[in-house]
């Protein structure tokens, strides 16, 4: 999912950049031209010339920004490289856009002087501007990660030179965001490295799985010699598949499907390895759908939460909302909102009805539990308990639509690794289980249909899932 985070944000970039063009040409056309500062009339045939001209040179940016690498990842790789790749881009387009131009037939009494002074100034001006634009998104984003938002927690697997190589490339600047978990090797092989580095082996390879199920990861990256750990690495690699965490590796280490392969670090030739196919577009899409739908629920039923709010307060001694840490997107813990409908103590006196739990599996769920406070029942029947994670939806923490966040209790009992492929993207409100029969689902189907929805994503699935959540929270069905 945080690589689809990136596609949405790669996306993002791409329309601005075409605005970018557009600007440019735009400028670049009155500065050359000035039909307006000598006050000349702009023909019907001029304007159709200037569409055409811009038209070519969106599809010849596009392509060619594309094509230059300016859209891969320079998180690691530095701004140096960056720059590289956005001149040549810019470089590439605005030439072959002359040269088309130059050849079309329509355009051919265009002054030839007047378009190469026009070309220059056009990639004089869009060359500054995406230089400046990508600036700016370093400053913002180096602001945020050096206070700790946008990180990406790393484990590397190996000792070598080669490993301590990429962790001091990853930590020797704040502002790219990575946090090093630690090293995973049966022993230190670089006797020469930092002791900093000696200190951060967490386990040996065998410790694979436990460190992914205990630790919250967004990549892996693989250093081992190709000779002596092919089987172990082909190991890590589909364990971590399993559980949707992105592995990077060098591009000669396995031999991975095309599909799989969709992103080379310009610095350090590691190719990241994952299933990730979502639309960026839907991405997008599904981003404004939260915010948009979660702050108009907020706004119009306020009158409604501060009723209930009041409500609980008045029949139960303790705080109208229920704060429980879960686990989101990269098994990172977060504060889940709900009303509160048990008691303060619920938690507490757990241990007095463990043993009446009515599923199967690592969940809880007790039809009559004791422990529920007056309206409790009522309020989860109607799933008026579930509105405060609309705040959590907002601030993007949960999503509309996304597996349910599960507590830390009911993590700890997961018996399968492929289970924790849920982690892999945005906890929701409602979901394939919400609406397929909620608690009436044994835990095994309840996985696979997060399964489903992971492998079928898309803005209409979501859509429709939202649309049957309805009637479903209507009836009370499943409800507990």
């Amino acid at each position: 999912m945080a690589h689809a985070k990136r596609k949405v944000l790669v996306e993002v970039g791409m329309w601005i950049d075409l605005a970018v063009c557009g600007s440019s040409l735009l400028l670049a056309s009155v500065t050359v031209h000035h039909p307006f500062w000598r006050g000349d009339s702009i023909t019907l045939t001029h304007a159709l010339r200037r569409v055409i001209y811009a038209i070519a040179l969106g599809f010849a940016w596009h392509g060619s920004l594309v094509t230059a690498g300016a859209y891969d990842s320079f998180r690691i790789g530095g701004f140096r490289l960056q720059a590289q790749a956005l001149l040549r881009g810019s470089t590439f387009a605005t030439f072959w856009a002359l040269v088309w131009i130059c050849l079309s037939w329509p355009l051919r009494q265009i002054s030839g002087s007047s378009l190469v002074v026009e070309a220059f100034v056009f990639w004089t001006l869009a060359s500054s501007s995406l230089l400046i634009t990508r600036i700016a998104a370093r400053v913002l984003t180096g602001f945020l990660r050096r206070r700790g938002r946008n990180l990406r927690n790393v484990l590397i697997v190996g000792s070598n030179r080669r490993a301590v190589s990429i962790a001091e490339g990853l930590t020797a600047d704040a502002s790219m965001g990575y946090n090093l978990v630690g090293f995973l090797d049966d022993r230190w092989h670089l006797d020469d490295a930092l002791e900093i580095y000696k200190q951060m082996l967490i386990g040996s390879l065998g410790d694979i799985l436990r460190v992914l199920r205990e630790t919250a990861l967004d990549e892996v990256i693989i250093t081992l010699p190709l000779a002596s750990s092919y089987q172990i690495t082909k190991h890590i690699i589909a364990t971590c598949r399993q559980q949707g965490i992105l592995v990077r590796c060098d591009g000669s280490l396995f031999d991975s499907p095309k599909r799989h392969v969709r992103e080379v670090d310009l610095s350090s030739q590691l190719i990241s390895i994952h299933d990730d196919d979502r639309d960026t577009l839907q991405m997008l899409g599904k981003r404004i759908l939260d915010i948009v739908v979660s702050a108009s629920a907020l706004v119009v039923l306020s009158p409604l939460l501060v009723c209930i709010a009041v409500v609980v307060r008045m029949t139960s001694p303790g705080p109208s909302l229920f704060v429980q840490e879960r686990l989101g997107l990269g098994k990172r813990r977060f504060r889940m909102l709900k009303f509160r409908t048990m008691v303060v103590d619920a938690e507490d006196r757990m241990i007095e009805v463990e043993h009446l739990n009515e599923t199967e599996g690592p969940t809880f769920k007790l039809t009559h539990d004791p422990r529920i406070a007056p309206v409790g029942n009522f309020l989860r029947k109607t799933s008026l308990d579930e509105l405060p994670q609309l705040f959590n939806v907002l601030v993007g923490d949960m999503s509309l639509v996304g597996p349910r966040p599960l507590p830390l209790r009911d993590y700890r009992g997961f018996s399968e690794d492929w289970h924790r492929r849920r982690f892999s993207v945005k906890p929701g409100i409602t979901c394939l289980w919400q609406v397929s029969g909620r608690s009436s689902i044994a835990f095994d189907r309840w996985m696979q249909l997060d399964m489903e929805y992971i492998d079928g994503w898309s803005l209409w699935l979501d859509f429709k899932i939202l649309a049957k959540t309805v009637p479903v929270v209507m009836r009370g069905s499943g409800a507990v």
